[in-house]
């Protein structure tokens, strides 16, 4: 047998590593308030004046464009953008457009539902030179949206990214598995029809109980069970290396672990580690699909970037069992200064 060499990049898709500037409006615009949905545990901010906001990011911005010459991406996120008044918009459009003229700001996006996406909606946005609408989509299962209360059905969440991308714009998908209703099935749907429509980005949020919300009321009284942990990291593991291999970057796995968030947590798949984890199942899983190409015997050597070294042993050292099962051990694998992974072995001969 002959020594086989194969080399191969981290699956996951180059994305943009600019610096985010997020402006967090806690149901601002929001038509009602999701049965899951605590936006001031999940942002750690009570809503504000919008004049006193928009008066705080200039500032900000300035400031920090001042120190480090490096323009931002600014984000409207937290509440529905769309459909808060057009005056209100604007507001807050004009100041990104104006620091984008400064050199300040160089992308744009805003967060919305696919209910209050239109075209007039569309043609405010692309005047003030948004780039991205990132859609709170959640599934695109009816069945799940119409448990979870969100107002809207799968071909209308459908329509609303179509329309998106149509009119030029960036598209943004955030998916919630594990809502009322949905199981590994309807995941694996949503995340199939997420990757048809190709969209610039994509975040994961599995669904936990948070106190004061509809969805903690229907968990005390048995009619919800969240998705145990163990379940939700496998497959959020599994769909976000689905969405790499599609060529779609996954910007963000679960909910930040806000100071408010966490004593607020009553039930469901929490972890603070939890994308951090998903991370490293996910390049283990594609580390021993690539060893087996090389046959029984497995890789003789493994070389590993060294920027990826601690994803590819996974959180707690935990893919060091899985790698076994490929002959992958800590005495064959070493880091070198290449962006990509190397797996010497002795490939099968064909008969």
């Amino acid at each position: 047998m002959s020594l086989t060499r194969l080399y191969f990049k981290h699956p996951e898709p180059d994305s943009s590593r600019q610096r985010l500037y997020p402006v967090f409006l806690p149901f601002s615009g929001c038509p009602f308030k999701c049965i899951y949905c605590s936006q001031e545990a999940q942002t750690g901010q009570q809503p504000t004046p919008h004049e006193v906001q928009v008066q705080r990011i200039h500032q900000d911005i300035c400031t920090l464009f001042k120190k480090k010459p490096e323009p931002f991406s600014l984000g409207f996120f937290g509440g529905t953008f769309t459909a808060l008044p057009a005056a209100t918009q604007k507001l807050f459009l004009k100041t990104a457009l104006e620091l984008r003229r400064a050199g300040a700001v160089s992308h744009i996006r805003c967060s919305t539902r696919p209910d209050c996406i239109d075209q007039g909606r569309i043609r405010l946005l692309r005047d003030y030179g948004v780039d991205m609408v990132e859609l709170g989509i959640q599934s695109f299962d009816s069945r799940v949206l119409s448990l979870s209360k969100r107002g809207y059905g799968g071909e209308e969440a459908l329509d609303a990214s179509m329309r998106i991308k149509q009119n030029s714009l960036e598209l943004g998908i955030q998916l919630m598995p594990g809502l009322p209703g949905s199981d590994s099935a309807s995941f694996a749907r949503d995340l199939q029809a997420t990757a048809e429509m190709q969209p610039a980005v994509v975040r994961l949020y599995p669904c936990l109980v948070l106190e004061d919300t509809l969805l903690a009321r229907q968990w005390s009284r048995g009619e919800y069970r969240p998705w145990p942990l163990n379940t939700t990291l496998a497959l959020v593991s599994n769909a976000l290396l689905r969405m790499w291999l599609a060529g779609i970057p996954v910007i963000r796995t679960g909910l930040a672990p806000e100071g408010s968030l966490l004593p607020r947590i009553k039930a469901g798949p929490w972890h603070p580690a939890l994308g951090a984890i998903c991370r490293g199942r996910a390049l283990g899983a594609y580390v021993t699909a690539m060893a087996s190409r090389l046959g029984a015997g497995g890789p003789l050597q493994v070389l590993v970037p060294q920027r990826y070294i601690s994803d590819f042993w996974g959180h707690g050292k935990e893919n060091e069992k899985l790698y076994q099962r490929s002959k992958i051990f800590r005495k064959n694998v070493d880091t070198w200064d290449h962006e990509l992974f190397m797996l010497a072995g002795c490939a099968p001969q064909l008969p």
